[in-house]
Order: structure tokens, then C-alpha cells, then sequence
């Protein structure tokens, strides 16, 4: 009985009873086993709430125990490792389409101002990519704020990028819990009447950094306007305005994990810690052996087992045997545990452990497979939209506000080139690829794409290379022109037979 029914069976036991009776007769009739009421069911919590009302309370833990597990597990730190050179690497780049003067000029603009942008100047825009995606999938999200800078700043654009972490949005500037000032706010997010993004509210200073002014006695949170920000999460349900840490749904196993692989260490140290234990019957001979105290200090009782101890103990005193039972079973749980958690965060097991010992081409080339396709989801759905489009916007518009570009009928259209995924057999890969492009399955600037270059710049370097080599009268077996797959010289076809007029 709930608590309702049982108040109600102190006072009439049979109302009581018959509410009971009347909630099973309910229970039986639904036709989902999960919908029903149960000791199999006890476990399944109640009282489904929103995206964002499920956030308010648990993002500041979830955020702060994701970074507890990066910092102090192989776990954490290897998953993001592995995300963040997969979603991002040097080999992504931005290539505006068209031709003429004014397109070159955009990308020289452009591949000279990634070089610079970073506000901090530390490092060039992909590293500022690998660390904002890191940032995300450790603590849910993150932001990068879009500083204009002075016309006479040292950039080809004057546009600076700097990269914070979620922390610096505010979640307490949420509606119906302060002033009037954020009424249309969640957790941070200001909001308009479709719930459109109109702005942040971000900290002056992030949480948990020491106040760099003297003056500032609480870091209050401002209203950025949205076209400042790009605010980077994964959005897995409708109206959710904050992400979650990529570690959610595996924190519990990992830390687990991890508490029974150091208990596991000890053991084994404690195995092979062989000593012997010398008693004496004359009281002071053991007496500075069987105490460790550091000079000045009281002497405390020892607590240190170490491989290879001899020891010599006070009279009267006895030593239990300490001999630990070993495990063997432990290595298929472990797989097992670190399979299930691997899944969890969207990795393969070898890529989360680097154990390749019960892997062959086929097992690696299908979970690569599946590795690949959450890779492209975060690159398109996440990245892509929500940073790097709206950064080339704001590039773009920044360039022809300073006179560095002129305004263009139909603007400047830009192509992302995401990085390329090493293929697991280079060869089989290749010729796979070659045969989908004869078949009409992909297009010749879609295959060279799927390796991240760009097709034109391609084209250009071969060009350029096949006419010096034509100047000097090099032969390579790589010009198709000339040689065939087999290195064969190409022959001329013989041309049409012309027509006999013998009788003409």
C-alpha cells in the first residue's frame, strides 16, 4: 500500500483493502510489463520531469563529478582523448566556394586568421575547436565568446575568439527564481517566446577562480547578446537548453571500476608482500623495530606491510598470517565492465583500452563502422551549426565592416572539410572507395572529401605538377594519363579506318 491507502486503512480497513484490491485489478490490466506496479518495477524512480527541470538540480554534480572522473581515471581521460581528435584535428578546414578575386581574397583572409584568432594567443583555430569540444563532452557544454576587436588590431580581421566552460553560464538566472531582469531565462539561457535563444547570461569572472579585481565582492552574470556566443552541447530532447557531461550514464560503473581496480592493486601488493616476523623474549631488542615515528614525534605502530620485511616484534605481542585469497575471475568482469562503459560514451572497446587482442579486421572495421557514425552526428548536429557556421558568418561580416572584403551579391558560401578516419586496411578502403565512384555512389569531390581535402585544391596541384613534369619529360606510374594500374605504358587507340573510295 502507498501511504495515502494506508492512512486510509487505519481509519476503515476494508476502504483501505479495496483500494488496494482496486489499484491491482488496474496494474493487470495494463498490457506494457513496464507499466506495471511491482517488486521487478521497484526500481524505476517516478516523477518524470522536463529536460530542463531534471538539469536544475543535477548538472552542477553531474558536471563536477565528470571532471573528478577525467582527471583521476584512464577512463575519463582516454575517452576524451579519443573523442576530441576524432571530431577535431589539424586536417579540418574552411574552403569558400566560387571563384574570382574576391573568394581568393576570403580565403586568404581566413587562412591567415586562424592563425591569430585566439583571444589569448596561444594557439590556432582547430586547437581552439579540440579544446571547446573537450570542454563539452566533459562538463555537458561550453561556450566561445566573439570579441570584436579594434580596426587597427594586429589580425587581417579584427575578430578574437575565446573559449570558456560551461561554468561561466549562470544557471541561477532561471525564471521564478530572481529578479524580474531574467523572467524569460533558463538556466542561464535567456529565451523568447519559442523558446529562440536571445542571449546568455554569463559570469564576469568563471566559478571558482580567485576575483582578479579587489572590488569585486560577488562574480555577478551579464546578459551577452546571442550573435556574441556559440554555445556548444548535445541536444538529446526536445526544449533542452543545457547539455550533459558525455560521462551521465556511466559515472556510477566507471567509479566503481576504478575503486575496484586500485582495491585490486593493493591486494596484489599485499601478495606478494613475503616477510617473516622475528619474536624476542628481551623487551628492548624489538623495542625501535616494532615503532615508526619520524624524530621529535611519538612512535605510532606499524601499519606498512613491504615485500621481502623482516620485522622483530615487542614481547608479548602476536602476528596473524595475512593471506589474501586470489581472484582469477576477475579478468572477464573487467572486459565485460569496461565493454558495457565504453558503449555508454560512444567508444569501441579497444579504443577505450587499446586491448586489440581479440580483434581482426572484421571486428575493428564494425565498430569503427558505428564509432564513425557518433562522430559525424556530434561533427554535423553539434558542431558545425552551433560554432562553426555561425563563426564564419561572424568572420565574414567583421571582414566587410573593416574594408578587408567587399560586399558580394549571394555572399561568401563556405565549405567545412571534416577531418578524414584512417581506414583499417588502407587498401581494400581505397579500392572500395574507387568502385563506388565508377558505380555512381559517391562523386569524385565526395570521395576526396571523405579523406578531408578539398577537391579543388586537388585538382590545382595536380595540374601544377603533371605541367612540370610534362616541361622536363618525366613519366610517373601515378599519371593515369600515360600509365596504367599495372605501371603499362599507355598506347594511342588506333583512330578509324578511313573509308575505302578505291571505286569512287
Amino acid at each position: 500500500m502507498n501511504l495515502l491507502d494506508a492512512i486510509i486503512g487505519a481509519v476503515s480497513p476494508e476502504a483501505g483493502l479495496r483500494r488496494w484490491q482496486a489499484r491491482q485489478m488496474l496494474d493487470a490490466t495494463r498490457g506494457y510489463d513496464a507499466a506495471q506496479n511491482g517488486r521487478r518495477t521497484t526500481s524505476f524512480r517516478r516523477g518524470e520531469q522536463s529536460a530542463n527541470a531534471t538539469l536544475t538540480r543535477a548538472l552542477p554534480l553531474l558536471r563536477e563529478r565528470s571532471r573528478e572522473l577525467v582527471r583521476n581515471t584512464f577512463i575519463g581521460a582516454r575517452a576524451l582523448d579519443v573523442h576530441a581528435t576524432h571530431i577535431v584535428s589539424p586536417d579540418l578546414s574552411v574552403r569558400f566556394s566560387g571563384t574570382g578575386p574576391a573568394v581568393r581574397q576570403a580565403q586568404a583572409l581566413w587562412d591567415e586568421w586562424v592563425k591569430a584568432c585566439d583571444i589569448e594567443g596561444e594557439t590556432s583555430f582547430t586547437g581552439l575547436l579540440s579544446l571547446l569540444v573537450r570542454a563539452s563532452l566533459e562538463a555537458g557544454d561550453a561556450i566561445v565568446r566573439m570579441l570584436d576587436r579594434p580596426l587597427n588590431d594586429s589580425r587581417p580581421v579584427p575578430l578574437a575568439l575565446h573559449v570558456g566552460e560551461g561554468d561561466l553560464i549562470d544557471e541561477t538566472r532561471d525564471a521564478g527564481t530572481i529578479a524580474a531582469a531574467a523572467q524569460h531565462a533558463r538556466l542561464g539561457v535567456e529565451l523568447g517566446e519559442h523558446d529562440e535563444r536571445l542571449g546568455y547570461w554569463l559570469h564576469r569572472v568563471a566559478p571558482g577562480e580567485p576575483f582578479r579585481f579587489q572590488n569585486a565582492a560577488v562574480p555577478m552574470s551579464v546578459l551577452v547578446p546571442r550573435n556574441q556566443v556559440c554555445h556548444l552541447y548535445r541536444r538529446i530532447r526536445p526544449g533542452q537548453v543545457r547539455g550533459v557531461p558525455l560521462f551521465a550514464p556511466v559515472l556510477m560503473a566507471a567509479r566503481d571500476f576504478a575503486d575496484v581496480m586500485d582495491a585490486l592493486v593493493v591486494k596484489a601488493r599485499l601478495e606478494a608482500s613475503i616477510g617473516v616476523f622475528v619474536k624476542s623474549n628481551d623487551p628492548a631488542s624489538g623495542l625501535g623495530q616494532a615503532v615508526a615515528g619520524k624524530p621529535g614525534e611519538p612512535p605510532t605502530r606499524l601499519e606498512q606491510v613491504r615485500p621481502g620485511m623482516v620485522q622483530y616484534l615487542r614481547q608479548g605481542e602476536e602476528m596473524q598470517a595475512f593471506a589474501p585469497a586470489s581472484n582469477t575471475a576477475f579478468e572477464p568482469i573487467a572486459r565485460a565492465s569496461l565493454m558495457g562503459i565504453a558503449a555508454g560514451i560512444g567508444l569501441t572497446y579497444h579504443q577505450l583500452t587499446g586491448d586489440l587482442s581479440q580483434a581482426n579486421y572484421s571486428s575493428l572495421r564494425a565498430g569503427l563502422l558505428e564509432h564513425r557514425r557518433f562522430t559525424a552526428d556530434l561533427q554535423w548536429h553539434m558542431l558545425a551549426p552551433q560554432v562553426l557556421d555561425r563563426v564564419i558568418a561572424r568572420f565574414i561580416d567583421r571582414a566587410i565592416l573593416a574594408g578587408r572584403l567587399r560586399a558580394r551579391q549571394g555572399g561568401y558560401p563556405a565549405q567545412v572539410i571534416m577531418p578524414a578516419h584512417e581506414p583499417v586496411d588502407p587498401k581494400k578502403d581505397l579500392e572500395a572507395d574507387i568502385l563506388a565512384v565508377r558505380a555512381g555512389r559517391m562523386s569524385p569531390q565526395d570521395f576526396i572529401g571523405s579523406w578531408g581535402r578539398d577537391w579543388r585544391e586537388v585538382m590545382a596541384e595536380y595540374a601544377e605538377f603533371f605541367t612540370e613534369a610534362d616541361k622536363v619529360g618525366a613519366v610517373f606510374d601515378t599519371d593515369a594519363r600515360q600509365r596504367t594500374r599495372t605501371g603499362q605504358q599507355i598506347t594511342e587507340a588506333p583512330g578509324p579506318e578511313a573509308p575505302d573510295n578505291a571505286d569512287a
